[in-house]
């Protein structure tokens, strides 16, 4: 496993497959370094079915509609058809075994994708996948040493090309609202991001964690949501839902909010806390998250421990002094993961990657 550094190449065309770009951190990701390639001068398409994201696609980016019905005819169009790419992108494993019968594949890892499920044959099944994509020794991108880790461990998989992930530190900078900080008064405000994907990032977790906090803790609080809602009348704490936000709103969302809750099971890395840190938010998190012990301003406790997750959240609440030390660290701490040194590395490694390839 390997960190790349600056090479040449010509142009590459280069396509990313993908049923869907909405509006997750590994969509944000994915655009982002599409975005970056074009303006680099690369010939770069996205392959979808579904397109909703907010995030704004460059307009060198070529986008394709892929004419099919639902999910597995998006896994079954490919089966015969050559893109005609230097190299198709994928980040879900189920989607290379298609794709590479004439396309070159380049796997590009965000996540472990059998920890996406909690069913153990869906799990055993994309296991499966792996271990016969890996027995094949052909390179991959992961986001971050902790995935590429757990590959080598688990399949004997030494190929791949770690390019962690970053953070857009011109969009995610401290800019707190008036009205949102003059609408918490005296509580302290959490927010919360309630979206799909609910096993992996802990949902019926954050349900627990709120329920008790609503018990013992309600006049301290308010629980602020992005994405989808939650019943405002469910707690003895105020609940204020903002629907899906552009990075604007939840730059201010964020730098008003003093609290980040998030509860994974499971992340390859995980943008949200350090998008929370950078704009001057402690993130409460778990330790599925890769760089959880990289910083003080982390509160991590152990994944699916609901009564440690209660418990960081109550300090934070009541130790105002503290609360304050940790924000006033957090902008300097994330500032550590820079986009634009992602987005170079991941250009170079593509460049390499594809050089290598060539007869």
């Amino acid at each position: 496993m390997s960190e790349e550094t600056s090479v040449t190449s010509d142009c590459m065309r280069i396509g990313f497959y993908r049923y869907s770009l909405h509006n997750r951190g590994g969509d944000r990701m994915v655009v982002d370094y599409a975005n970056y390639l074009a303006a680099s001068g690369h010939r770069v398409t996205f392959y979808l079915r579904e397109m909703t994201s907010i995030f704004t696609v460059d307009s060198r980016v070529e986008i394709t509609h892929v004419p099919c019905r639902g999910r597995l005819g998006f896994l079954l169009y490919p089966l015969f058809r050559c893109f005609g790419q230097d190299l198709m992108i994928v980040d879900i494993i189920h989607l290379v075994p298609v794709l590479r019968l004439k396309n070159r594949i380049l796997y590009f890892a965000q996540a472990d994708d059998v920890e996406y499920y909690d069913s153990p044959f869906a799990r055993k099944g994309i296991d499966t996948v792996y271990r016969w994509y890996f027995s094949r020794k052909e390179p991959i991108i992961t986001v971050s040493r902790y995935l590429a880790d757990v590959f080598s461990r688990r399949y004997s998989f030494d190929n791949s090309h770690v390019v962690t992930n970053g953070i857009d530190l011109a969009k995610f900078s401290p800019d707190p609202d008036p009205g949102l900080m003059s609408m918490k008064e005296k509580r302290k405000a959490m927010l919360f991001m309630a979206r799909g994907d609910h096993f992996r990032k802990g949902y019926d977790l954050a349900m627990e964690v709120f329920s008790r906090l609503s018990r013992d803790d309600g006049q301290n609080l308010e629980l602020w949501v992005c994405g989808q809602e939650i019943p405002e009348n469910q707690y003895s704490f105020p609940v204020r839902n903002f629907g899906v936000v552009d990075d604007s709103r939840l730059r201010q969302l964020l730098s008003s909010a003093d609290i980040f809750f998030y509860p994974s099971r499971h992340e390859g890395f995980g943008l949200f806390p350090l998008e929370a840190m950078a704009c001057g938010c402690v993130p409460v998190v778990t330790e599925a998250i890769p760089y959880a012990g990289f910083s003080e301003c982390l509160q991590v406790a152990p994944v699916g421990d609901v009564e440690a997750m209660h418990r960081l959240i109550v300090a934070l609440l009541h130790d105002h002094d503290r609360l304050a030390i940790l924000r006033e660290k957090t902008k300097n701490d994330a500032s550590r993961f820079d986009l634009q040194k992602s987005m170079e590395l991941f250009c170079h490694t593509l460049e390499r990657i594809c050089r290598e390839g060539r007869p």
